[in-house]
């Protein structure tokens, strides 16, 4: 138990404690504390006195509509943006920073973003998952935030504020959407990756190649880079089908006649499942045959009922689980049949002993088992 004047002792300290953080903020207002007290922000910019250089913002935007995003940018709303938040601060002593903040269906519109709108090679972050930092500008990808900052004048203000940022969003992806990863590593240039989502980052974005690239459906994904080794150079593009139908038929219709591009360059190209490797440049058949021929395209199938994988395995050509289910319904099935058996057992010896001790019992009534009697002795 808790003495009273302990307790009043408490809320003296705690109150001063409260009094002293007020000072500080009011005649401190450049130390970090104020920073500390937002838990819980309701956006991801920069909060309150959290950086002095960010005197105060002068533009502030917000969309949550499709429609409105694609008035801002078409790219945008082609990557699948879901809201789009900017602000535009005054920078002392003097400019401006800009910071936009998108937020994506899923993390591959935030790096789709990243490879097409950056001026600079990707590198892993931090800031963010990915990002591509240049003087006074920073741009990043996080899960499914694509963050973007420019600044009037170099220094490490945006770098600062970026990585404040990727701190309060948190969360991370592990790893690049799984069309990126099938690209293979020998020759390739980083710097030269874009990945696109729809037929609009295509036509601005994406090298042509001998096929229509933006007649494919809006769902198609594009991943295209360069390629160099030994004298050799040349564009690799993947295309990603929605199903495995549509990739066979354009393999067959659109790439299988071509011989030679107009302007000379040779053209390569493979089909692995879904996936469409177009390699265009001046290879060799050996290189190009070992370039494309690392693409490859696994299918997989999981058993969603086997929830413990310490118990995956077969036994006489049959997965554990699906054995297990058939040994529960036959036992089920024979406590039924048991119990069955039991119960009519012990309804016939009760009847025989009610038939002995209460030979005139209401269950046994003439009125009652004639339907089920044999009448063998009556004439």
């Amino acid at each position: 138990m808790n003495h009273p004047n302990l307790l009043q002792s408490r809320r003296v300290c705690g109150a001063l404690v409260l009094f002293g953080l007020f000072l500080a903020l009011e005649f401190y207002p450049e130390c970090d504390l104020r920073a500390q007290i937002v838990f819980v922000p309701t956006d991801f910019f920069p909060a309150a006195h959290e950086f002095p250089e960010l005197v105060s913002f002068k533009v502030e935007r917000r969309i949550e509509s499709r429609q409105d995003i694609a008035k801002v940018d078409t790219l945008f709303a082609e990557a699948g943006a879901e809201a789009y938040a900017v602000r535009t601060y005054a920078v002392a002593p003097a400019g401006e920073l800009t910071v936009e903040i998108l937020t994506m269906e899923d993390d591959r519109g935030s790096y789709s973003l990243l490879t097409l709108l950056r001026d600079r090679a990707i590198a892993p972050g931090p800031p963010g998952d990915y990002s591509a930092s240049g003087e006074g500008a920073v741009m990043f990808a996080q899960d499914r935030y694509w963050v973007r900052l420019q600044s009037s004048h170099a220094g490490d203000l945006p770098m600062r504020i970026a990585r404040s940022i990727g701190n309060r969003i948190g969360i991370h992806s592990e790893s690049p959407p799984s069309l990126v990863k099938h690209l293979p590593e020998t020759g390739y240039e980083p710097a030269s990756l874009r990945y696109c989502l729809g037929p609009e980052a295509v036509r601005k974005y994406a090298e042509p190649v001998s096929v229509r690239l933006g007649a494919f459906p809006d769902t198609t994904e594009v991943a295209q880079a360069r390629y160099a080794s030994d004298g050799q150079a040349g564009t690799l593009t993947l295309v990603q089908f929605p199903t495995i139908q549509i990739a066979e038929d354009c393999f067959d219709t659109q790439l299988l006649p071509l011989a030679q591009d107009t302007d000379q360059q040779d053209i390569y190209a493979r089909r692995a499942g879904p996936i469409v490797g177009i390699l265009k440049g001046r290879f060799s058949p050996t290189y190009a045959d070992k370039l494309l021929g690392s693409l490859e395209y696994s299918y997989t199938v999981q058993w969603i009922y086997d929830k413990n994988t310490s118990r995956s395995g077969n036994l006489w050509d049959m997965p554990f689980g699906i054995l297990g289910t058939v040994v529960r319904s036959l036992v089920l099935v024979s406590l039924l049949c048991l119990l069955s058996i039991a119960a009519g057992i012990a309804l016939a010896l009760f009847r025989i002993a009610l038939r002995a001790y209460a030979p005139n019992n209401i269950l046994d009534r003439l009125e009652r088992t004639e339907l089920i009697r044999l009448k063998l002795n009556e004439d």
